[in-house]
């Protein structure tokens, strides 16, 4: 099978401040054993097994771990998210029973990453972190560095349940990602971002080798389209995998190793400072030895001052025991007050260097001929990067030139785009949660936790804007592993809410569907009587990702399978085998799906990952196309779509968390907004929109929270 994405993978291995030329034990990647599980075929593994606790256990114990990951993998069906769940549980479940049995007590972190496509699956349990630059943004998982929360959780057999943490992004050729333990989160942000923009993954590792501290075990990977030619001057690494069969299918995948010869390591050097990085490296040294030349002759002229050349006829006044005692603070203080001179000296020399080179490239956007819309956005960004990274060497002084460069960078592009900024309202917040789904009902908001498998419901106050106190609830029997009848509910997929409840307990529920076909139903406000049934012909199922309800009809998307399944309700249930929406010749592909919506005459909307609508009427491709969007700024990466039938104001709203925005269009997709938040970090993880028609309001799904917005303001 062709993969779209290769990865070519390197790792830098240090204990006790010496590099080890070989891959550390746990780390592994790997593509699809010919018998993988359906689904599974085009997807790319790696992991990385780091130590936990406080003993360490032999080395083949990571690998075999990293191996048992692997097999449990490709060996499960089901959507990508469900199979690492049934990854850590196995793990977890296998190394708590042998911690509570024998004598020696292991731990693990580990983390995992699968590739499918050009989207990527981040998951950890434990302390271990990653960090993917994709184009210009660089972000950490599981969340902020600074975070010693979020970065920290209990490792494999510590705890019956693994805490499991994972994220979804788009990755393209180019994308890099450095997986690693947690010394990873202890380096300062811009030295990553330099490591990361580095002309090719072994330099990369060169940078980061000049960086870590006496520990690091890092897997630092590159995406790269097969047609791409690399060409890397290192060897190629070794993982704790044993040697691939015969049988299995060529990997798609080309290492590079961390132990580089000289030669190599002077190579990756030599394109690095070509390239150049926001903080150089030559320049910190310069300003270093100027210091350090400044301090000694200061300090020459101390030593002259304090110890005067002695007259022959005067006794010496080294014989006296001050002056030994001086003989010996002197030099101790002549090295601290060089050493701060050097330290403060470099440090705002940078600064000031760094921040001069901001206004340089704000004087050339500014200079950009105003026809050049792409040329001047492209200028105003990169200036507004370099503010920011310049910043963050004094990030408790705000500098007036530089936050005056980034204000004028944002509107000057935020109006060649055509972007609608708003101030975000947080209604609501789930510790420890990773907000997927929306359901709006009146002034109930439903929202589906994917990290912790729990559906919550919340009351929104009359304006829309805020949680009324008091009124969030979790649904008790939607949640992961909770016994419902004879059923035990497991990874929740999607909701959805039936007004014709034709095939459910009653009209007017929440419903909830689980990867096993465990479709849930729950009055809203009686969330105590809900009801379990078994859809049929799961077995049929690969890889289903959401779900909606139609004239009492249920739905189910699953891209894997290329096909809609239909479940049609029979005496207050669905009992029958599906029906396949799409039929006969001529299929469309739809395999690249990530949500669809029903509208009021029953057509389908479907939005696939790559930016387009397909639009069908009982299987029959309607016409559907974009139109008005801003130049360059065509839809190419979106996640998730609200499909708005008021007849007062119909369209669609999209969500694009590569672009940090909620697009607005109308049914028939003609652009209207972009919307972005003032603060587009809160952005970071937008995973879904919902609109409210009565109060036009948007809300958003971002992390563990659920952000609101007005639609119309005064702008």
């Amino acid at each position: 099978m062709a993969f779209e994405l290769e990865a070519l993978v390197g790792h830098l291995y240090i204990v006790s401040g010496r590099a080890i030329k070989t891959a550390p034990p746990g780390a592994l990647i790997e593509v699809a054993p010919r018998k993988a599980a359906r689904g599974r075929e085009a997807d790319t593994f790696f992991t990385l097994v780091l130590p936990g606790g406080e003993e360490t256990a032999p080395a083949a114990f990571y690998e075999q771990l990293a191996e048992f990951a692997a097999e449990k993998f490709f060996s499960a069906s089901g959507s990508v998210t469900a199979a690492l769940r049934s990854v850590f549980h196995s793990l977890n479940e296998n190394l708590y029973e042998h911690n509570a049995n024998e004598s020696s007590h292991y731990e693990a972190s580990i983390v995992i990453g699968v590739l499918r496509g050009m989207d990527l699956y981040l998951a950890r349990v434990g302390s271990g972190v990653a960090l993917l630059k994709h184009e210009l943004q660089v972000q950490p998982f599981p969340g902020d560095f600074d975070n010693d929360e979020v970065l920290f959780a209990p490792p494999l057999g510590v705890q019956p349940v693994p805490v499991v943490k994972m994220a979804n992004y788009h990755v393209s050729s180019g994308s890099r990602l450095l997986i690693g333990d947690a010394h990873l989160a202890d380096l300062e942000m811009p030295q990553l971002v330099a490591a990361l923009a580095a002309d090719d993954i072994a330099g990369v590792l060169t940078v980061m080798k000049g960086f870590v501290p006496l520990q690091m075990t890092l897997m630092a990977l590159e995406f790269v389209s097969p047609e791409v030619d690399t060409t890397i001057p290192v060897r190629a690494a070794e993982t704790s995998r044993a040697t691939a069969s015969a049988t299995r299918p060529p990997a798609s995948v080309q290492a590079a190793a961390a132990g580089t010869s000289s030669e190599s390591e002077s190579e990756g050097s030599r394109r690095l400072n070509q390239r150049g990085v926001p903080l150089p490296a030559l320049e910190v040294a310069g300003a270093g030895a100027r210091a350090l030349a400044g301090g000694a002759d200061s300090a020459v002229k101390l030593i002259d001052r304090l110890l005067p050349t002695p007259s022959p006829d005067k006794p010496r006044w080294f014989a006296s025991p001050a002056a030994a005692g001086t003989a010996v603070v002197i030099p101790i203080l002549v090295v601290m007050v060089v050493v701060i001179m050097w330290v403060s000296g470099t440090g705002a020399s940078e600064f000031d260097q760094c921040v001069q080179r901001a206004e340089e490239a704000a004087d050339i956007a500014r200079n950009v001929a105003s026809s050049d819309v792409q040329g001047t956005i492209s200028a105003w960004s990169g200036a507004a990067a370099l503010a920011t990274e310049c910043q963050r060497l004094r990030p408790d002084v705000p500098d007036d030139s530089l936050s005056a460069i980034s204000a004028e960078s944002q509107t000057i592009v935020d109006h060649l785009m055509v972007i609608s900024r708003r101030q975000m309202s947080i209604v609501a917040s789930f510790p420890q949660a990773g907000l997927t789904h929306a359901i709006l009902q009146g002034q109930d908001l439903f929202v589906l936790d994917d990290g912790n498998d729990q559906v919550y419901r919340i009351t929104l106050t009359p304006d829309g804007m805020g949680m009324e106190p008091n009124t969030r609830q979790a649904l008790a029997y939607m949640r992961r592993n909770v016994q419902l009848d004879e059923y035990q509910v497991g990874d929740l997929i999607d909701i959805t809410w039936a007004e014709d409840g034709s095939g459910f307990s009653q009209s007017n529920v929440i419903v909830a569907l689980d990867s096993n076909g465990l479709v849930i139903d729950c009055p809203p406000r009686f969330s105590d009587t809900c009801r379990a049934q078994q859809l049929q012909s799961t077995e049929n199922w690969i890889d289903p990702v959401a779900i909606t309800v139609w004239n009492g009809r249920l739905y189910v998307l699953d891209p894997g399978a290329n096909q809609l399944w239909r479940y049609d309700p029979n005496a207050g249930a669905f009992a029958n085998a599906p029906i396949e929406y799409f039929s006969g010749e001529g299929r469309p592909d739809i395999r690249q799906a990530v949500d669809f919506s029903i509208d009021t005459e029953g057509v389908v909307y479907i939005l696939l990952s790559y930016g387009t609508v397909v639009k069908f009427r009982g299987g029959d491709r309607l016409d559907f196309a974009f139109a008005g969007f801003p130049q360059g700024q065509a839809l190419t990466s979106v996640n998730a779509f609200y499909l708005n039938t008021n007849p007062l104001q119909p369209g669609l709203y999209i969500v694009s968390r590569e672009a940090h925005a909620v697009y607005e269009t109308l049914l028939g997709g003609t652009f209207v907004h972009n919307f972005r938040a003032e603060n587009e970090a809160y952005f970071d993880s937008i995973a879904d929109v919902v609109y409210n028609n009565a109060e036009k309001v948007i809300y958003t799904l971002s992390g563990n929270s659920v952000f609101a917005f007005k639609r119309d303001v005064a702008e």
